[in-house]
C-alpha cells in the first residue's frame, strides 16, 4: 500500500478511536452526573441511549448522502456534527438538554458509518481484510481511552470536562479530516462529479500510479441504480437480506455480553469488583479480536474467519452459561467472549463492502450498521425485563446463542451466493464499478 493509501486508513481510524471515546464517555460520567443533578435511574437510561437511538439514526438516514455526495463531504458533515454535540453537552443546563446532545452527538457518529466502506475502497485487495481488522481495533481503544481520561479529569474537574476533552478531539478530527482526507476513487469513477478524471489522477499521483486517459466504462443504468431499494434488487438483495440478518443477531448477542454481563457477574459472585474486571476483560478482548483477526487475514479470506468466529461464539457463549458464576471461568471466558465477538465485528466491516457495488456501498454498509445499531438498544431492554421474569443468568446465555447460530448460518448461505455468482459468470444487479486502484 502507498502512503496516501495508509494515511487515508490512518485518518480513519483516528475518526473511529473518537467515536468510540465519544459514545463510551457517557458510561464514565453516569454517575457524577446523576448526583450532581438528582437524575432518577429512569431518566438516567435514558441519557445513556440517547446516543445509540442517534447513532442509528444517522446510520440509516445519511449512509445514502455518502453515495450521492462522496466519503469525504459526509465525514467532515459528520465530524462537524459531532463537535456541535459535544458543545452542547458542555454548555447544557439540564439532563434534557443533554439528552439532546447526546442524540446530536450520536447522530454525527451513525452518519460516519460509510468509513467502513470507504476503508476497504483504500485499502489495497491484498490486505484489505487486514487493513479493516486493525481500523476495527479504533471503537474499543477509544472506549479505553475515555476510561483513562474519567479517571483524570472527572474527580479533578467535575464530569464535563470529559465533554469540553470530547469537543477539542471533535475539533482536533474537524481539521484533519478537512486537510488529510482524500476522496475515495471508487466513488469518483462510479458517481462521475465534476471533475472526475482531474480527481482520480490527483490521487493516483499522489500514490505513485500512473495517470488516466478517461474513466473506466461504467453505464448509465448502473449509476442510476441509487437508494435503499437497489440494496434490495435481485442477487444483491438476497446477498443484503442474510448480511444484514447475520449482523443484527451478532449485535444481539454483543450488547448483551457488554451491557449485562459485568452486572450479573458481579451479582453471581458477590463481588462487585468482579462485574468491573470481567467488563474491563471483555473489552481487552475486543483489542485482541480485532488484531487476531488482521493477522489471520494475511492468508485466509475474511468470510471464512468471520464463519469460524461466528460458529465459535456460539460454543463460547453456552460454555459460558453452562459454568456462569465461576469467577476465574467468567474472566477467562470473558476474554474469550471479547476476541470472538469484536473479530466478528472486524469480519463484517471486511465483508460487507465486497457485497456492494461502490455506488452502492455506502447506502449498504450504512444500513447494515443502522440496523445492528437497532438491535442494539433493544437487546438490553428485553434481557432486563427477562430478567424481572424470573430468567436465570445461564438461562440468559443459552438464549442469546440462538441469534449468534442463526447469524452464522446467513454467513454461510452469504458465501454460498457469492460462490454461486462466480460459478455461474453472474453479476448481482447493480454490478461492482471497476476501479483503478488493484
Amino acid at each position: 500500500m502507498t502512503g496516501l493509501q495508509i494515511r487515508a486508513v490512518a485518518v480513519a481510524m483516528a475518526l473511529i478511536i473518537m467515536d468510540g471515546f465519544e459514545i463510551a464517555m457517557m458510561a464514565f460520567t453516569a454517575k457524577p452526573m446523576a448526583d450532581a443533578w438528582g437524575v432518577s435511574d429512569a431518566t438516567l437510561g435514558i441519557v445513556l441511549s440517547a446516543s445509540l437511538f442517534g447513532m442509528a439514526a444517522g446510520a440509516i438516514l445519511f449512509s445514502p448522502v455518502g453515495d450521492r455526495l462522496g466519503r469525504r463531504p459526509l465525514t467532515t458533515i459528520s465530524v462537524t456534527i459531532v463537535l456541535v454535540g459535544m458543545v452542547l453537552a458542555v454548555v447544557a443546563p439540564n439532563v434534557a438538554v443533554l439528552i439532546v446532545a447526546r442524540f446530536i452527538t450520536g447522530f454525527g457518529i451513525g452518519a460516519m458509518s460509510q468509513l467502513n466502506a470507504y476503508v476497504s475502497e483504500f485499502a489495497s485487495d491484498r490486505r484489505r481484510g487486514t487493513v479493516v481488522g486493525i481500523y476495527a481495533t479504533g471503537f474499543p481503544i477509544g472506549a479505553t481511552l475515555a476510561g483513562v481520561a474519567a479517571s483524570l479529569l472527572v474527580e479533578p474537574a467535575g464530569w464535563k470536562s470529559m465533554f469540553v476533552a470530547g469537543a477539542v478531539l471533535a475539533l482536533v478530527m474537524l481539521v484533519v479530516s478537512w486537510a488529510f482526507l482524500p476522496e475515495s476513487i471508487d466513488f469518483l469513477v462510479a458517481r462521475r462529479p465534476k471533475n472526475a478524471l482531474e480527481r482520480v489522477n490527483t490521487v493516483l499521483n499522489k500514490m505513485g500510479r500512473p495517470s488516466l486517459k478517461e474513466l473506466p466504462e461504467v453505464t448509465e443504468g448502473e449509476r442510476a441504480h441509487l437508494g435503499v431499494s437497489a440494496v434490495f434488487a435481485g442477487a444483491t438483495g438476497r446477498k443484503t437480506l442474510v448480511l444484514w440478518l447475520g449482523y443484527a443477531c451478532l449485535m444481539a448477542s454483543y450488547y448483551f455480553a457488554n451491557s449485562w454481563i459485568p452486572k450479573l457477574a458481579a451479582e453471581a459472585t458477590g463481588d462487585d469488583q468482579m462485574g468491573t474486571t470481567v467488563g474491563s476483560f471483555l473489552n481487552f478482548g475486543g483489542i485482541l479480536g480485532s488484531l487476531l483477526f488482521a493477522a489471520v487475514a494475511i492468508r485466509v479470506l475474511p468470510r471464512r474467519i468471520l464463519q469460524v468466529t461466528m460458529a465459535l461464539s456460539v460454543v463460547g457463549t453456552v460454555a459460558y452459561g453452562a459454568t456462569f458464576g465461576v469467577a476465574w471461568l467468567a474472566v477467562v471466558l470473558g476474554v474469550l467472549l471479547g476476541v470472538l465477538a469484536v473479530a466478528a465485528v472486524a469480519g463484517f466491516y471486511a465483508v460487507a463492502p465486497e457485497v456492494y457495488p461502490a455506488a452502492l456501498r455506502g447506502t449498504g454498509v450504512g444500513w447494515m450498521l443502522g440496523v445492528g445499531r437497532l438491535v442494539s438498544i433493544v437487546s438490553p431492554i428485553s434481557i432486563g425485563y427477562l430478567l424481572d421474569g424470573g430468567w436465570s443468568a445461564g438461562s440468559l446465555f443459552y438464549l442469546m446463542a440462538v441469534p449468534l447460530a442463526i447469524g452464522t448460518v446467513c454467513i454461510i448461505v452469504l458465501g454460498r451466493l457469492q460462490k454461486g455468482e462466480v460459478g455461474k459468470g453472474h453479476r448481482a444487479q447493480v454490478p461492482a464499478t471497476p476501479s483503478p486502484v488493484a
